[in-house]
């Protein structure tokens, strides 16, 4: 059977019309109706019925759309593969990762893996944290790079690493040796924090705040990047991880706040799997060397 056949016969019958498929395969159409036919020829029965210039799916098309729809797809599958393999590639692994971890650690951590593990191919999904652990239950990743516990059962969680979290505010557009310092308390009067960029470490935060401050005003910005420009941009001030700000402290487009009486626990980031296979217990090893 030809698969070319096959591959214009799903596009007929999503857009039931021969000239339209035609249009889409770069083809004539008298050449879409006879692949048609051979192909009802090869199978025995009829797989379109006419309507007007339209065409339906018989019962017999119906049936044999999603078989056909396997066959290429696995026929892509192993084209796919075959490329891999004569590129070198001989084991894949599939890293779910967080945001957050994607543009701060990753990079890193990546380059020594895939200088030693030529062979692998690697994938990398960015995705929130909160998805991250359904993503390695379900198969769709081999690990994950989280910063926030499994909450699904046969999906281990281990804490790779910690790292102390910033106050960081709007430079003042001050010169650094004649500024002075900002205080905490003057911080959260004349500015609003932005909140809930991180799925762990918040609730005891603000516990904290609203307790000592009623009167913090608050803003949910979920991204991380999202709360830093929002930041350089005086719209309010946060509390980040060290490795999300340290450039911009570095460059002086930030500042650092100091807040003694205010307990901030440690930002965690932590590595999931459920059946790792030998490249993603190879992966982790690497991470755990350089941490």
């Amino acid at each position: 059977m030809n698969t070319q056949w096959l591959r214009t016969f799903l596009t007929a019958a999503k857009q039931e019309n021969y000239h339209q498929t035609a249009e889409l395969l770069f083809m004539s159409q008298p050449a879409v109706s006879v692949q048609m036919k051979q192909l009802e020829r090869e199978l025995g029965v009829f797989l379109f019925e006419r309507n007007g210039r339209n065409v339906r799916l018989t019962t017999y098309g119906r049936y044999f759309y999603p078989k056909a729809v396997q066959i290429i797809k696995e026929l892509d599958e192993g084209f796919m593969e075959m490329q891999r393999i004569k590129q070198g590639y001989y084991q894949t692994l599939t890293i779910a990762v967080s945001p957050l971890v994607a543009t701060t650690y990753l990079p890193y951590w990546l380059k020594a893996y895939v200088k030693k593990e030529k062979q692998v191919d690697v994938v990398i999904r960015v995705m929130e944290s909160e998805l991250i652990a359904e993503e390695i239950n379900k198969g769709l990743s081999d690990i994950g790079l989280s910063r926030m516990d499994s909450q699904i059962k046969g999906v281990t969680a281990s804490r790779i690493f910690e790292e102390p979290l910033k106050v960081v505010a709007p430079h003042d557009g001050g010169e650094e040796e004649s500024s002075l310092p900002i205080e905490f308390r003057s911080l959260i009067e004349e500015k609003v924090l932005l909140t809930d960029n991180h799925p762990e470490y918040w609730e005891p935060i603000l516990r904290q705040l609203h307790f000592a401050y009623p009167a913090l005003r608050t803003m949910k910005v979920s991204q991380v990047h999202v709360a830093k420009r929002f930041i350089e941009e005086d719209i309010g001030f946060s509390i980040l991880p060290r490795s999300a700000v340290r450039r911009e402290l570095a460059e002086g487009r930030m500042l650092e706040i100091d807040a003694p009486e205010l307990l901030l626990p440690m930002a965690s980031t932590y590595i999931l799997s459920k059946y790792p296979q030998k490249q993603a217990i190879t992966f982790e090893t690497t991470i755990r060397r350089l941490v």
